[in-house]
């Protein structure tokens, strides 16, 4: 007798929260500077106010983010062997990753290095922020680049990884890239809060809240976007598809939580003169943003054909 039996291994990550914090670590990171850096390398002087705050909290948040990688990792020294440049391999989407923390982050080390000692009056931050673009703008260039390919990195790396219909759509580097300037709203919006005055931190506001609403409008484009590739492209897309729209995370948090609501409060709310929907907005925002990176991971993850 001949017994022909199929059977189906899945094979279990062991990846926990720690993963999403830290790709929204350095969303936030990333997001935060360049938000900050449309000051100095597109000119736009509503952002001035914000330049010193946003590189501190950039600074913060990039030297949290490793400690959760080191947690998920399991040893600190796998976490060291990554970003160690003599053990750079071109083929290793880690270390291009662990290669582009480390430039990134001495950017943000010279970067900071200006504001150090400097007053923290709104004249003062204003001032330092436009002596600073003038003598160094390659600087302020550098780090907007390394900022950028930094929001975009999660997205291409988990795009590398064979089998995921959910993490190999082209558009998912894109909108890392939107959600990270949200993320970089949304503290800022917070942070903005308790270093600026009043009236420097309603020029930021009027000049930030378009770009936020064009950029929440841009996430629901993805979203279909991303959606009809899916559901068009075959059994593992439809099923990588149908465990997105079954999370929680999702639905609840990133598009009703993080995008709808948001949405409503920035057309139709006073953000600039009432300080509790300001905050409401920003940490909406960043709420919507950890939802996606983390939607996304364990939806990927699940993403399976039964």
């Amino acid at each position: 007798m001949t017994v022909n039996d199929m059977y189906t291994f899945v094979n279990e990550s062991h990846w926990e929260a720690f993963v999403p914090i830290y790709f929204l670590l350095i969303s936030i990171s990333a997001g935060s500077l360049m938000v900050a850096s449309f000051s100095t390398v597109f000119g736009l002087k509503q952002y001035q106010i914000i330049v010193r705050p946003a590189v501190f909290t950039s600074l913060v948040t990039l030297v949290l983010a490793p400690i959760f990688l080191i947690l998920d990792l399991g040893q600190p020294l796998r976490f060291l062997y990554v970003i160690n440049p003599f053990n750079f391999n071109v083929q290793s989407p880690m270390s291009w990753g662990g290669f582009l923390l480390i430039l990134y982050g001495i950017t943000l080390l010279l970067l900071a290095k200006k504001y150090i000692g400097a007053g923290s009056t709104s004249q003062t931050i204003a001032e330092t922020a436009a002596s600073a673009s003038g003598r160094s703008k390659l600087l302020y260039i550098v780090a907007f680049a390394f900022a950028v390919f930094l929001s975009a990195y999660p997205g291409l790396e988990l795009g590398v990884v064979p089998g995921k219909a959910l993490w190999n759509t082209p558009v998912l580097p894109v909108y890392f890239i939107t959600t990270s300037l949200l993320g970089g709203i949304g503290v800022l919006f917070l942070v903005g809060r308790f270093a600026a005055k009043q009236e420097s931190l309603q020029d930021f506001i009027s000049a930030a809240k378009p770009i936020a609403i064009s950029l929440i409008l841009l996430s629901f484009v993805w979203i279909v976007s991303r959606s009809m590739t899916l559901s068009t492209s075959g059994l593992e897309a439809e099923a990588a598809a149908q465990a997105l729209w079954k999370s929680g995370w999702f639905l609840w948090g990133e598009l009703v939580l993080g995008l709808i609501i948001p949405f409503a409060l920035l057309l139709f709310g006073d953000i600039k003169k009432n300080s509790v929907l300001l905050t409401l907005t920003g940490g909406l925002l960043l709420i919507g943003v950890f939802s996606m990176r983390y939607s996304i991971v364990f939806a990927g993850l699940a993403a399976v054909l039964p």
